[in-house]
């Protein structure tokens, strides 16, 4: 009897590994064309982009561990080709920006943060009223175990309550690129 239980739990984790290797392969796939972005669809695709001791933890199979390895040589080869923008700042968002990693990324040390150019965007509803708003920035950090520094995305969201736009306690952080550090 053991065999027959076995086997469906080694098929199991066969294709999860299978699955995790295949899921780090697409987002290698996509990275250069999204101008180095990790854009991570999947908690497997995040794992590996943000926390790689998360999903080697959670991974351990030689396939997943060679798939995560490119994802890092891909990362490497395409660093150099990408700079941290300039543009304007706004030091009360910038600071749920800093305080984001701090919160996301236990030891990460903040580098740099800048807003995009766009102004606000206002979300409404189909009569026109204001629901909220956003702007979006980014911010430049240094893991300890890492080589390169991360850029990442965030936007802060405002909610209109009738009277006036409510600030946030926070930001969302969002897509991230790897860059040489400066």
């Amino acid at each position: 009897m053991r065999p027959l239980i076995l086997a469906p739990i080694t098929v199991g984790v066969l294709c999860a590994a299978g699955f995790a290797a295949s899921q780090v392969e697409r987002l290698i796939s996509r990275m250069e064309a999204a101008e180095g972005f990790l854009q991570a669809d999947t908690t497997v695709e995040k794992d590996a982009a943000l926390y790689p001791e998360k999903f080697k933890k959670n991974f351990p199979d030689a396939e997943s561990l060679n798939a995560l390895a490119a994802l890092h040589k891909e990362m490497e080869r395409l660093a150099p080709r990408w700079s941290f923008p300039d543009g304007p700042h706004d030091t009360r968002l910038e600071a749920f920006a800093r305080k984001g990693v701090a919160d996301w990324h236990p030891g990460g040390t903040v580098l740099k943060t800048v807003m995009k150019p766009d102004p606000w965007r206002i979300q409404k509803n189909r009569r026109g009223i204001p629901l909220s708003r956003t702007r979006g920035g980014f911010v430049l950090y240094k893991m300890p175990n890492d080589k390169l520094c991360r850029q990442q995305a965030f936007l802060y969201t405002e909610t209109f309550d009738g009277t006036g736009y409510q600030p946030s306690s926070g930001v969302r952080l969002d897509y991230a690129r790897y860059l040489n550090c400066k």
